[in-house]
């Protein structure tokens, strides 16, 4: 809804309770406590564009309402507080207005650009945030082209106390994005200047292509990114062998799709990257997608790529932004925004037609058909064939629905069916790159049958399968390695371990290789081939790799983080990593590293020289409320893993897809072997992704029990994902003595 400053004053004064509830009806957001919030945002609006020059310019309204009065920007699941509409110079103009309502009075300026200390907390600064918004908008906005402008600035509409805010490190982002407050020589002065240079003339025409605008890529911007990641001098993301035979086999496809000339319309195909991990898939991913935007050949249409968890996203995200310098994030696209509906647009249509209203899952096509026959606006993101391209990461985290577990608060509406179909259905080639054995979550279950059923269902045939099986590019380079673990993970005897081991755990020339293999011992023959084909079904033995990869089981936790130190001191990355086996007490907490030893999240007892001591350490560290997870894998400046990579210990939620040279692991309680065979501690699984079950198989007191099973399964997925993290070598500390003997039994 767009409307005028001038009717927002008027309306307020003659009849606020009324505007109230015009807003409230718009946005869905109803209540007491709801009013009470839009009837101080509106009152503090009114207040500080009271000057006759704002009256005429527009402000637009979204169907949402928290602080204030919210635009999602387009195929972004971001909201800008307000948005103030015009022109300026003859140009059609926008101003994004970020509004704070904080007490400001004990912060501090941040350790880096773009943070503030708040509450003993590295927050992110509002200037950064509308930053954030302004660039989206300038890259990704249709409405916004060299002729238009946008600009961004923030309003506390609290405590004026913003000295902390514009002290360095942040005194040019606040000179680019100023802070303003409600104070009279903002009001009456700096806030009315800010816009005389910026947006000085109504401009409805403007105003309305902004409102309704849509995500495009820029093409020159776009391109300029993938340039620097093909770029042979710095790319972090060159192929070898399996790998370029993937890449070309899926540059093939999107030849014979835009480029051949018998290209069907439209036409739509599916790609599906399989591969173990370490295979290279991500690399593949991000080549993939900077040849295309690179690629002047190819017809007009966005190039989207595509993430499936918040860890990946954010990463990600971070990547592109620095190879952008700024703006680069609105690249990366979160696989919720495919669906039609958000979960607020959703909630506005069962007002209108019953509570009831497309509310079982299980008939989402039948859903999906009647919100195309009574005309619902799908949003911005989610159109039929929308993108040219679509290339997902990590797709084996996609959610389907159409199972119990897909169900919940995901951020889109599970009741319109699965994530993957809707990919599919707004691109004309969509190609997905996964390892089925990564996703450990109860909503990570979307399966390859299910893309194979969408691909068929939705036009485009039978996938074009690409398989990454036996390319190996962390743990040294040993595929071996690997199928060491596999047949570890799946309870194999230790004697059969051991030969396996034996391939990779000693010398990298591959003597003792040969060794074995022309050893005139039939029995020593037979038992090492007797393993090979005995081993689980993921990949056969092959060659030593060329560099041997390093593995030792520690007495303590002390002793796994000395070792990391020693490497970190050479020059290596290095990180702590453990499975859910603890709960995450300090998720809330404003300073969790500053925490007593009981109190954080790690607080493990072990004896050195005769002595007790205590080890401990909090989870990888998330501000509160967000969702950024760069500071435990990037180590960004301004965070305490900056500091010290060896501060927290990381899931494998967060680091899944990621890889460091040397990784230290914490085997606690949750998985253990009993009477040679794996079992599950089920009261030891904290995992948030998979509460539900832990709690049945608590209920079941069983390990033979349905539930039990299944929560075995997806813990030693989670194990599997740690144990594959390393590039070079890693340490591991397992306290139950049975465990570990069987491990150290199974190695050479």
């Amino acid at each position: 809804m767009l409307i005028t400053i001038e009717e927002l004053r008027r309306w307020f004064d003659e009849d606020s309770a009324t505007l109230v509830t015009r807003l409230q009806e718009e946005t869905g957001r109803y209540g007491a406590d709801e009013a009470e919030v839009w009837q101080k945002s509106l009152q503090t609006l009114t207040k500080v564009f009271r000057a006759p020059s704002f009256q005429p310019l527009h402000l637009y309204f979204e169907r949402r309402g928290d602080l204030a009065l919210e635009y999602q920007l387009p195929a972004a699941s971001s909201w800008a507080d307000v948005v103030l509409l015009g022109k300026h110079d003859m140009a059609g103009s926008a101003v994004i207005l970020e509004l704070k309502d904080w007490a400001t009075a004990a912060d501090k300026p941040g350790k880096a650009e773009g943070l503030i200390e708040r509450m003993g907390r590295q927050e992110l600064h509002p200037s950064d945030q509308v930053r954030g918004y302004t660039e989206y908008c300038r890259r990704f906005h249709s409405a916004i082209n060299e002729q238009t402008r946008v600009h961004g600035c923030v309003l506390f509409t609290g405590q004026s106390y913003t000295r902390a805010y514009t002290a360095v490190p942040n005194q040019k982002l606040t000179r680019d994005y100023p802070i303003f407050t409600t104070g009279s020589d903002d009001v009456e002065s700096r806030f009315p200047e800010f816009f005389r240079t910026r947006l000085s003339e109504p401009d409805p025409d403007f105003a309305l292509k902004f409102a309704t605008g849509r995500y495009r890529q820029e093409r020159g911007f776009v391109a300029q990114i993938g340039a620097q990641i093909l770029n042979p001098e710095s790319t972090p993301f060159e192929l070898l062998d399996n790998q370029r035979r993937a890449f070309a086999l899926c540059k093939a496809v999107v030849d014979e799709c835009f480029l051949s000339g018998l290209q069907r319309t439209p036409p739509k195909r599916v790609v599906i990257v399989k591969g173990p991990p370490g295979s290279g898939k991500s690399a593949i991913a991000a080549r993939l997608w900077a040849s295309l935007v690179t690629d002047e050949r190819l017809p007009e249409g966005d190039v989207v790529f595509t993430t499936t968890s918040l860890s990946q996203n954010s990463n990600w995200s971070y990547i592109f932004d620095q190879l952008a310098a700024e703006g680069g994030y609105g690249l990366v696209r979160k696989a919720s925004i495919f669906t039609p509906l958000n979960t607020h647009a959703l909630g506005s249509l069962r007002r209108r037609h019953g509570e009831t209203f497309m509310s079982d899952p299980l008939q989402w096509r039948e859903n999906l058909q009647l919100l195309r026959n009574i005309g619902g606006g799908f949003h911005d993101g989610s159109h039929d064939e929308q993108n040219l391209v679509t290339v997902v990461d990590e797709a084996h985290s996609l959610i389907n629905p159409e199972h119990a577990a897909g169900r919940g608060q995901f951020g889109f509406v599970p009741t319109l069916g699965p994530q993957a179909y809707h990919i599919i259905r707004t691109s004309q080639l969509t190609i997905f790159l996964l390892d089925a054995e990564q996703g450990f979550r109860e909503r990570e279950n979307t399966t390859l049958e299910d893309i194979v059923k969408w691909s068929r269902e939705l036009g485009a045939g039978e996938p074009e399968m690409i398989s990454l099986e036996g390319a190996q590019f962390r743990c040294a380079g040993s595929a071996e390695y690997v199928t060491w673990l596999e047949s570890v993970l799946h309870g194999a005897p230790a004697n059969r371990n051991k030969v396996l081991a034996s391939v990779w755990r000693e010398a990298p020339n591959g003597e003792h290789w040969k060794h074995i293999m022309n050893v005139q011992s039939a029995p020593g023959k037979q038992e090492l081939r007797r393993a090979a084909e005995e081993a689980p079904p993921f990949r056969l033995l092959r060659r030593p790799s060329a560099s041997g990869f390093e593995f030792e089981l520690v007495d303590t936790p002390i002793e796994l983080e000395r070792k990391l130190r020693t490497r970190a001191q050479e020059g290596n990355s290095v990180r702590l990593l453990s499975s859910y086996s603890r709960e995450w007490k300090t998720v809330n907490a404003a300073a969790p590293h500053d925490l007593p030893a009981t109190m954080q999240d790690f607080c493990e007892p072990y004896a050195e020289n005769g002595q007790r001591k205590v080890w401990a350490r909090v989870w990888n560290y998330i501000p509160q409320g967000g969702t950024d997870y760069t500071a435990f894998i990037r180590a960004k400046v301004g965070s305490r893993m900056a500091e010290d990579p060896l501060s927290e210990v990381g899931c494998p939620y967060a680091v899944r897809g990621f890889d460091y040279d040397y990784v230290g692991i914490l085997w606690l309680n949750d998985l253990l072997w009993r009477n040679n065979h794996w079992e599950i501690n089920a009261a030891t699984v904290h995992e948030r992704g998979i509460a539900n079950l832990a709690r049945q198989a608590r209920r079941e007191r069983t390990q033979t029990g349905s539930a039990t099973r299944e929560l075995l399964q997806r813990t030693m997925q989670a194990y599997r994902i740690l144990f594959t993290r390393a590039l070079k070598g890693l340490y591991v500390w397992i306290p139950d003595a049975d465990t570990r003997r069987y491990v150290a039994n199974s190695l050479a």
